[in-house]
C-alpha cells in the first residue's frame, strides 16, 4: 500500500490515506519495531535531512495537513511584537484577548477573570515554545540572516532556538547533560530543516513553511483547525497540532 514514488514519509502517507478512506487508525502500545539506526554523524545527519524532504510531497498529497505551525494568530502576534522589541504591546494584546475570553466564560463561572488569565497565559506560553520549535525546525534559514542584519531580533531568535530544547531536557532528564543534549537537538533540527527546504524547492511548494493561524475560535473559524482539546474556547495556543514526520 505504500506509494512507490515516496522514499521517506511513505508510512505517514499510507496512514493518512487509510484514515481518509474511512479506516480506523489505532495506536498499539504493545507493538515493538526494531530499527537499525545510523549512529555515525554523517550518515545520521543525511538521514535526518531525508526525513525533512518528506514534508513537501506529503503537503502536496494531503493539502492543509502539514503547516509549519498551527496556532492562535493572537498568540503569534503577541510574540511577534515581543520579538521586534515591543513587549509591552504584546502584553497588552494578550490582556485584551484575556478580557475577551473572560466575557465568553462569564455564563459558565461566577468569577471568569482568574480562569481566563490562567488559560490565556498558559496558552500564550505554550505558543511561544511552539514558535521556538518551529523556528529551529523550519524557519532558521530565514531567521538567522535576519537576526544578523537586525540586532534587535537577536535576543528573540536566540531565546526561541535555545529555550525549547532546554525545557525539553528539564522535563525529560535524559542521560546527556543539557549542553550536549541541546547541541544534539539543534543539529537534528538543522538537518531536518535543510531537508524541508530542499523538498519545498523540489516540489515547488512553500506549504510546509507557512503557518496556519486562526483569529477566532477554532470551531468557528473558516479554514481553522478541526475542533480538538481547547477548541471553541478562544484560548491562545490551543487546538490540534499537525502530525510530524520526525
Amino acid at each position: 500500500g505504500f506509494d512507490p514514488d515516496m522514499r521517506v514519509g511513505e508510512d505517514v502517507d499510507l496512514v493518512w490515506r487509510l484514515a481518509a478512506a474511512g479506516w480506523t487508525i489505532r495506536y498499539e502500545p504493545e507493538a515493538h519495531v526494531a530499527h537499525e539506526h545510523r549512529v555515525r554523524l554523517r550518515e545520521w545527519f543525511n538521514r535526518r535531512m531525508d526525513y525533512g524532504t518528506s514534508a513537501a510531497p506529503l503537503a502536496r498529497r494531503h493539502p492543509g495537513t502539514l503547516p509549519a505551525v498551527s496556532m492562535s494568530g493572537w498568540s503569534a502576534a503577541a510574540w511577534g511584537l515581543a520579538a521586534i522589541g515591543r513587549p509591552v504591546l504584546g502584553v497588552a494584546l494578550t490582556a485584551a484577548v484575556t478580557a475577551r475570553l473572560a466575557r465568553r466564560l462569564e455564563p459558565l463561572t461566577g468569577s471568569p477573570a482568574p480562569l481566563a488569565a490562567k488559560l490565556a497565559g498558559a496558552g500564550t506560553l505554550r505558543a511561544g515554545r511552539l514558535l521556538g520549535v518551529t523556528l529551529a525546525r523550519g524557519w532558521w534559514p530565514v531567521a538567522l540572516p535576519a537576526a544578523l542584519k537586525y540586532r534587535r531580533l537577536r535576543p528573540a531568535v536566540a531565546a526561541g532556538i535555545l529555550i525549547p530544547p532546554l525545557l525539553d531536557w528539564y522535563e525529560r532528564r535524559p542521560g546527556l547533560d543539557p549542553v550536549r543534549y541541546t547541541a544534539a537537538g539543534l543539529l537534528d533540527d538543522a538537518a531536518y530543516a535543510i531537508g524541508v527546504w530542499r523538498g519545498c524547492l523540489r516540489e515547488r511548494t512553500a506549504a510546509p513553511l507557512l503557518p496556519r493561524l486562526w483569529w477566532r475560535s477554532p470551531a468557528d473559524s473558516p479554514g481553522g483547525p478541526a475542533p480538538g482539546p481547547g477548541a471553541g474556547t478562544g484560548i491562545p495556543g490551543t487546538g490540534p497540532q499537525p502530525p510530524t514526520t520526525r
